[in-house]
């Protein structure tokens, strides 16, 4: 199997976590001796957020109210990952990164020094309606109805132009995924568009 560069992207609670880890455990069944590279960027930032320090009590202050990270914090734990975790071989899977054209743009650099050949982007779509359901069962800390919508209404706004970019940029195909559908019909759909 070749090595893999996947993005997922799409709005909070779309699934993007649950698709990560259907494919980590196809490909880890499938191309066992290969490791796997994933930066979960929602993750990341409340890891961040947990830690002591004044920089992460801003974050976790922030992400209590639903707001966009700077893209500095959030391209500095990219980039910390993959400097510490990159060899030469992995599959490497990035979870809803870059969500803005300042990230994006830090991001392509990144996929051209490792020297990427191709990299497939899904954008799961649901609507807010869906989103807001699934995310207020989730009950994470910064899941309030509030800050749900004010993370929503960010999101849709900051990734469309990324979208767009992703949707003509050399190296890289963009494929659109109806989130409403079962888990089951949305893993197939994408091992089918990755030929796998």
């Amino acid at each position: 199997m070749e090595q893999r560069t996947v993005v997922f992207l799409g709005p909070q609670g779309c699934g993007k976590g649950t698709q990560v880890n259907l494919l980590k455990e196809f490909l880890k069944k499938n191309d066992s001796s290969r490791p796997i590279v994933h930066f979960e960027a929602g993750e990341a930032l409340r890891t961040f957020g947990r830690e002591e320090g004044y920089t992460q009590d801003m974050v976790r202050a922030s992400m209590a109210r639903g707001e966009l990270q700077p893209d500095f914090v959030t391209t500095h734990l990219m980039s910390e990952l993959l400097v510490t975790s990159m060899k030469d071989n992995e599959h490497l899977i990035f979870d809803g990164f870059p969500r803005t054209r300042e990230q994006e743009a830090i991001f392509n650099t990144a996929i051209k020094f490792y020297r990427r050949k191709s990299t497939t982007v899904f954008v799961i779509e649901i609507s807010d309606e869906v989103a807001i359901e699934r995310l207020l069962k989730r009950a994470r800390y910064d899941d309030t109805k509030d800050g749900i919508r004010n993370r929503l209404a960010w999101t849709r706004a900051q990734i469309a132009p990324v979208i767009e970019w992703f949707k003509t940029a050399e190296g890289y195909q963009l494929f659109d995924i109806n989130g409403e559908r079962s888990i089951e019909a949305i893993h197939a759909d994408i091992l089918a568009k990755l030929n796998l």
